[in-house]
């Protein structure tokens, strides 16, 4: 009895631990998540050019550990990988339109459009294995897609961000914005099949990220080689003195200096290999709806602190209301208030006599 009594004693604690492991490492991996929008703008790479490198250095930065997890634990199956690749080709497209919208609708701003994704996960979960949809889905939906909208400037232009009031003959706001929704719709693609991924595999995290890293090589090549007039450019930016040029389609930013490199390399290790693996090993160890809502703390930051302070990005009312609807339909959908409420009603019931 007393041995059995130790035992659970033993294994509650090594659970404990571990929890508490998933915790640290999911909160490291959103603040970073918070700074990854800001460091694609401080690195200030064209936006294709942007996402090869930050991909190709956080896949050399995953490679020792992947070859580590390979050892202690074996290979990733096909279908795991297969999987992880499919999911890194959307991710690759959503990271080239996510740099794009960046730089013409701001950092924080193009971190709130990315939570499109919500509408994209449950309807692909629906559409190919038959899992149900709240009633709820339908009314939060059209919300949702609203507040993407208000939050992308469209309505009313934007906040106060120097630069072009339209390029390619555009609306800056309606194409940053156009580019932002791309790129919720291709997170969302990489969330439904990076958990099919998780699915399949033996408990690897690693090589699921460096499988799925390579692929989103991919993309931002395809799109840098037939779409763009810059291709691989290492001399030039984007922005002049911090704002984009009043004629972006033919001026060049700023030259690259040794402290873009070192924003990128940030970008590249802490932002790509860190922020991604970190995330991923904490999701699949806690509570879906928990991950959900610490998971919301990365655009608040970014919009809310991070990128006013960094590049003074002040949304306007209209971008703000927006901002608003979007995180209360990411919060409503992932059944955080029901959490919430349950906690009210405790406290409450407690404080009776």
């Amino acid at each position: 009895m007393v041995s059995s009594s130790i035992q659970n004693n033993v294994q509650v604690g090594q659970r404990g631990a571990s929890n508490a492991r998933a915790y640290v490492l999911l909160l490291i991996g959103i603040a970073a998540l918070a700074f990854t929008a800001p460091w694609v703008k401080l690195s200030n790479f064209e936006p294709a050019t942007s996402a090869i490198l930050r991909c190709s250095i956080g896949l050399l930065a995953l490679l020792p550990f992947a070859f580590r997890e390979v050892k202690k634990i074996g290979a990733l199956n096909k279908k795991g990988i297969l999987l992880s690749i499919l999911a890194g080709l959307f991710l690759g497209i959503d990271f080239t339109a996510w740099n794009y919208s960046i730089f013409y609708v701001g950092s924080g701003i193009a971190s709130i459009l990315l939570n499109l994704q919500i509408i994209i996960l449950p309807a692909l979960a629906f559409l190919f294995d038959r899992e149900r949809i709240p009633k709820t889905y339908f009314i939060i939906a059209p919300i949702m897609i609203l507040g993407v909208v208000m939050s992308g400037g469209v309505f009313d232009g934007g906040g106060t961000s120097e630069g072009p009031a339209t390029i390619y003959g555009m609306n800056i706001a309606i194409l940053g914005t156009i580019a932002g929704m791309v790129s919720g719709v291709c997170y969302g693609i990489y969330l439904y099949t990076s958990r099919k991924a998780t699915k399949v595999n033996m408990g690897q995290i690693v090589q699921p990220m460096v499988w799925a890293t390579a692929a989103q090589l991919v993309a931002p090549v395809i799109f840098m080689t037939f779409f763009s007039d810059r291709g691989f450019d290492l001399t030039h930016g984007v922005l002049v003195n911090g704002a984009l040029p009043m004629n972006p389609e033919t001026t060049l930013g700023d030259p690259i200096t040794a402290m873009n490199w070192v924003w990128m390399l940030v970008l590249g290790i802490v932002g790509q290999a860190i922020a991604w693996t970190f995330v991923q090993y904490g999701s699949v160890r806690l509570n879906s709806t928990i991950v959900a809502g610490l998971l919301l703390l990365s655009p608040i930051s970014t919009v809310a602190i991070i990128s006013i302070i960094l590049f003074s990005e002040i949304p306007s009312v209209i971008q703000i209301l927006g901002v608003v609807v979007v995180l209360g339909a990411v919060a409503y959908q992932n059944n955080l208030h029901a959490g919430i409420m349950k906690k009210f009603k405790g406290e409450t019931s407690a404080g009776l006599p």
